[in-house]
């Protein structure tokens, strides 16, 4: 055999092994190598997604009331508040209307008996009166106390609170 007839039943050979080589070719294309464990895997995976979902929603849920709890507090604390601010306000009219020249007048003609003073009487500094503040007041002179006995009453000593109509103090004179 020649070269040349060699070449071509070579290529004789080529050609009527090409089809086959190029369904084998295809038919391996269309082949894949499948994996078992695929489908498992794929269903652990949606599991887990889908614990995971619950467990996220969980989490929010207990959060949301966290907060509603929180916010119940809150509203509590304001509520309590507002009712402090409403009492001392009204606390403060009320001492606004004790403190009244009016109330202080009717208190003391009808508790305290006390009488108003005719004409007030304001009393006057002498110019010698800032350079003596600073004095210390003379000292009492020592006085012998009789002693008592229990059958001694002693006199009335203290003043009396209601003033002569001349006099516009509370002390009565002796």
């Amino acid at each position: 055999m020649t070269s040349a007839r060699v070449a071509t039943e070579g290529r004789r050979a080529a050609a009527l092994r090409a089809p086959q080589e190029s369904t084998r070719e295809g038919l391996r294309s269309r082949l894949r190598l499948v994996d078992r464990t695929a489908p498992e895997r794929r269903r652990i995976g949606i599991f887990a997604g889908v614990v995971g979902v619950v467990v996220v929603l969980f989490a929010i849920a207990a959060a949301q009331t966290l907060i509603i709890s929180e916010q119940a507090h809150i509203d509590r604390v304001n509520n309590r508040i507002a009712e402090a601010e409403t009492r001392a306000e009204k606390l403060r009219v009320e001492l606004a209307q004790l403190q009244s020249p009016q109330n202080i007048t009717t208190l003391a003609t009808t508790k305290l008996g006390m009488i108003p003073a005719p004409t007030p009487v304001y009393l006057q500094p002498k110019s010698t009166d800032d350079a003596r503040a600073g004095e210390a007041p003379p000292a009492p002179t020592p006085t012998t106390i009789a002693r008592a006995t229990a059958t001694t009453v002693a006199p009335k000593t203290t003043p009396s609170t209601v003033a002569k109509a001349t006099t516009p103090t509370t002390a009565a004179k002796r």
